[in-house]
């Protein structure tokens, strides 16, 4: 779910953000149920590999080059997967009680217990979604960090590839690099969906079939400042957001397709929509209650899957709609409150840690 923050001369990290807390929202209120926004929620997660590898590409630009060496590509993984971390291992133990994990090991006894302590461990050092089975186990949708850790531990290698093919980033070049990684993932998704492998494995949580939307959004941010500002890319943001919109709700799709390589061409053209243009979209997105949402959206969406099971535990999403919806809008509102006070938490934890240090120099 990427935290990463733009060069300082990027001015639009506000509308970024407000992406965000719209993406998180077809996520959340899917897992909450609504089996009709599951393509809103695919869509949000390809968006948040998107914009992460938008944002390094907006870095890269920018002069912030990581150094393309083990040692940097370690250090570069760690510097993002820490803020998060802490949160998964509280999440991850939380939700034990509501996962019949427990009563699967009373069942069935040490077996049991060795293989979930093996699961555990997967969860714990962020390899969940290096293995197609059990990547939904404790706390599901982690598998999310697990594959965003092994796109950090390539990004530097990643960065240095893509500036190479680059070569002086002309914006046709970068066009032209954009349809063959495009046409590459195309061709894999085509054929996963043509295999009796489980898709959703291999297209849409195995963390090298996310490399092809992440370069592209890396080409994508390496390349904006090509593009002139001016309200045309407003309305290229429009278009795009009302193509994703038609896809989502109307337009029946396989798996292999859905999952991911649909998103691609209308993401790019969203992005650069919202980063070159002060049009509607923009300052839309721009809202301080949806900034403020998409500043916490990486610790809500750890842990609104714990809170809903929870809710789900003791019965207390049945009922009538009306009270469904009432249940799952609190649910949303505690799982904001969590992760904003677990965000000022660690804020505070962080500046009290600096100030001790600064007292003992």
């Amino acid at each position: 779910m990427g935290n990463e923050t733009a060069s300082p001369s990027n001015a639009k990290i506000g509308e970024f953000q407000g992406l965000r807390a719209v993406a998180l929202a077809g996520i959340i209120f899917y897992h909450y149920g609504n089996t009709g926004l599951a393509m809103y929620a695919v869509w949000g997660v390809s968006l948040f590999f998107m914009l992460s590898g938008y944002l390094n590409g907006l870095s890269w630009a920018n002069g912030k080059q990581p150094h393309r060496d083990m040692k940097s590509s370690v250090s570069y993984m760690l510097r993002h997967i820490k803020k998060l971390y802490l949160l998964h291992i509280i999440m991850t133990v939380a939700s034990i009680p509501v996962s019949g994990i427990l009563p699967a090991i009373r069942t069935n006894g040490a077996k049991e217990l060795i293989f979930w302590g093996i699961v555990f461990f997967m969860n714990v050092t962020l390899t969940k979604s290096l293995y197609p089975k059990y990547y939904w186990g404790y706390n599901g949708v982690s598998w999310f960090l697990s594959t965003y850790a092994a796109l950090c531990l390539l990004t530097p290698s990643l960065l240095h590839g893509t500036a190479r093919l680059l070569k002086n980033q002309k914006l046709r070049r970068a066009v032209k690099v954009m349809a063959a990684i495009f046409a590459l993932q195309f061709v894999y998704c085509f054929l996963i969906g043509r295999t009796k492998l489980v898709t959703e494995y291999w297209v849409y949580i195995f963390p090298l079939a996310r490399v092809g939307e992440y370069v592209i959004g890396m080409i994508a941010g390496m390349i904006s400042f090509k593009l002139p500002e001016g309200r045309k890319y407003g309305l290229i943001g429009v278009i795009a957001g009302l193509w994703i919109a038609v896809l989502m709700f109307c337009v029946p799709m396989p798996e292999w397709l859905f999952r991911s390589i649909v998103w691609i061409v209308p993401n790019v053209l969203l992005l650069w929509g919202i980063h070159r243009s002060q049009g509607f979209l923009s300052r839309a997105l721009s809202c301080r209650l949806l900034v403020i949402l998409g500043d916490c959206s990486a610790n809500m969406y750890l842990i609104h899957q714990v809170v809903y099971g929870y809710f789900f535990y003791y019965g207390l999403m049945e009922g009538p709609a009306g009270r469904r919806i009432a249940v799952m809008l609190l649910n949303y509102v505690l799982t904001f409150v969590l992760a904003a006070g677990f965000q000022i938490l660690m804020k505070r934890w962080a500046e009290r840690k600096k100030y001790i240090k600064k007292t003992e120099d």
